[in-house]
């Protein structure tokens, strides 16, 4: 699973930097939990998905975010059907200068399509 774990890793980091939100929806689950900040956002729906994943590539690209690159992936296996896959990631502005390196860790669930993402716990 880890090729294509890695393969979903970076599909998704082309799309968030593409600020493709409906793209992004399609690589998750849901109901959805993200956790910010310590606090959980609960996303009932698929359109609860988008939106956030909208919410959030506006906020990083307001903030001169161009393009997110994963540095490091740990995967830890959770039994043949589930994974956590902590990754650090690079922001980087337009001019390919780092903006922000920071730590997100995935809940992974294998579906026919592939493993989707069911959750995210970012570390800061």
């Amino acid at each position: 699973m880890t090729a294509t774990v890695d393969s979903l890793i970076r599909e998704y980091a082309r799309r968030y930097s593409a600020h493709d939100a409906e793209g992004v929806t399609d690589l998750c689950l849901w109901p959805f939990l993200a956790i910010r900040g310590g606090v959980p956002i609960h996303l009932g729906d698929r359109e609860a998905v988008r939106d956030h994943f909208a919410a959030m590539m506006d906020a990083y690209r307001g903030a001169g975010a161009a393009t997110w690159a994963p540095v490091e992936i740990d995967s830890r296996e959770l039994g043949e059907h589930a994974s956590f896959e902590t990754v650090r990631w690079n922001a980087l502005d337009g001019d390919g200068k780092l903006l922000r390196d920071t730590v997100t860790t995935y809940h992974l669930l294998a579906t026919p399509d592939g493993p989707r993402f069911l959750s995210y716990t970012n570390h800061f």
